[in-house]
């Protein structure tokens, strides 16, 4: 298992159909975070960032487990920076 497993189940679980659920991604970025849920949801903070500062993303890899298509790498890190933050915001209110 790849050390990254929770930060890809994170980005399909709460992104890939959340349009159809009539979600935004900022609504989806914190859904179902939760004091119960906030020990997970660190982990993936810490795997998110680790994701942001690696010197190159997989930012294909990220679009298809979030279902949403980005047209370069810095779209997508932008998109991402964006959705970790919100977590991160999240988690610290709890």
């Amino acid at each position: 298992m790849s050390t990254l497993d929770s930060f890809y189940g994170y980005l399909a679980a709460h992104f890939a159909d959340a349009d159809l659920a009539g979600q935004t991604d900022e609504e989806a970025a914190v859904a179902e975070v939760s004091a119960e849920s906030r020990q997970a949801y660190l982990e993936i903070l810490v795997e998110g960032r680790r994701v942001l500062a690696a010197p190159t993303l997989e930012w294909k890899r990220i679009g298809g487990s979030a279902n949403r298509h980005f047209k370069s790498e810095a779209e997508t890190r932008a998109w991402l920076t964006r959705m970790i933050d919100l977590l991160e915001a999240r988690l610290e209110q709890l």
